[in-house]
């Protein structure tokens, strides 16, 4: 196990560092200038703007730039973001725990309606629990979320009417900023629940087609028992990726959820640093948010030899 957990880690640090060389050549492959919400339509002045280039280091060569921007990060220093005030880390500092909230808390949601649903449409083949279970799962994925959080707007106005201010007037306050995180996060939650209880739903019934399923089923074990202690345990290897991943997605993936529900996170900053060419935001959150893709994986990965000991064989 050692040696796999060192291979492991030596495998995710090259993963970012392709990603670093990757994301730097795009963002200047890509048009756009992030000096042009400095220059003056009506009056340009290229020396002022060259002036600025050179204080940014903008007008050194590409392989210095990255190097430079490399060993800032290995000491944590993302740089200053041109068009916003202050640092890109302090940015990034304040709406990291705001989307890893939102996103472990869909994630909560999307577990305990997913897992269940799909444990359900296996038991219940081709009966109508079954074809409920695929039929709303089914809609949730092929639904557009701002579809889904208008509905969800329109029925919590109704009904439960929790707080949706937005973190302008919850910033400070914990409780508060949860309870307004809880109703995008119940959105997120149905779309990751959908696709949860389809991979159940499908490894489940495969792991109950398998010899062993079959030879527990002779012995007289209880349908209970068959799927909890015997079947389960083997599928939830594939759904456990799929959590991961979907984790992972979330941090930076909720640009739409972000922007109906007024919520300042990761996705909304790289959103605004696409639109202003702002290279050092784009290059810490796309960044931050493949670091989370890995950190995640690996510890899939070491979950693994938990959920099924003939991993845990094989790693060694």
């Amino acid at each position: 196990m050692a040696r796999y957990i060192v291979t492991r880690i030596l495998s995710s640090l090259f993963v970012l560092f392709v990603l670093s060389v990757l994301v730097f050549s795009m963002v200047r492959i890509i048009p756009g200038d992030p000096l042009a919400a400095f220059a003056d339509p009506a009056n340009p002045d290229p020396a002022a703007l060259d002036a600025l280039r050179t204080k940014l280091g903008l007008d050194r060569p590409w392989i210095t730039q990255y190097f430079v921007w490399l060993l800032g990060v290995l000491r944590g220093d993302f740089g200053a973001a041109i068009t916003i005030p202050g640092s890109v880390s302090s940015l990034l500092a304040a709406r990291l725990p705001i989307s890893l909230t939102l996103a472990v808390l869909a994630t909560v949601f999307g577990v305990l309606m997913g897992i269940p649903a799909g444990i359900l449409a296996a038991t219940r083949w081709r009966k109508p629990s079954d074809n409920i279970v695929r039929g709303t799962s089914f809609v949730l994925l092929a639904t557009p979320p701002f579809v889904l959080g208008t509905v969800l707007i329109l029925v919590n106005s109704l009904t439960l009417k929790l707080p949706l201010v937005g973190f302008s007037g919850a910033a400070n306050d914990p409780l508060r900023a949860i309870g307004v995180l809880i109703l995008p996060a119940l959105l997120i939650g149905l779309v990751l629940a959908a696709i949860i209880a389809r991979y159940t739903r499908g490894t489940l019934l495969d792991t109950l087609g398998q010899d062993f399923v079959r030879t527990a089923r002779a012995k007289g074990a209880s349908p209970g028992r068959l799927v909890g202690r015997h079947a389960l345990r083997n599928a939830l290897i594939p759904v456990t990726t799929v959590v991961g991943i979907e984790l992972a997605a979330l941090v930076g993936g909720t640009v739409v959820i972000e922007a109906v529900f007024a919520i300042p996170g990761v996705g909304s900053l790289l959103l605004t640093g696409i639109r202003s060419s702002d290279y050092p935001i784009i290059q810490a959150t796309v960044l931050l948010i493949g670091a989370v893709y890995v950190l995640i994986n690996f510890i899939v990965d070491l979950i693994y030899p938990l959920i099924d000991p003939r991993v845990r064989v094989h790693a060694r």
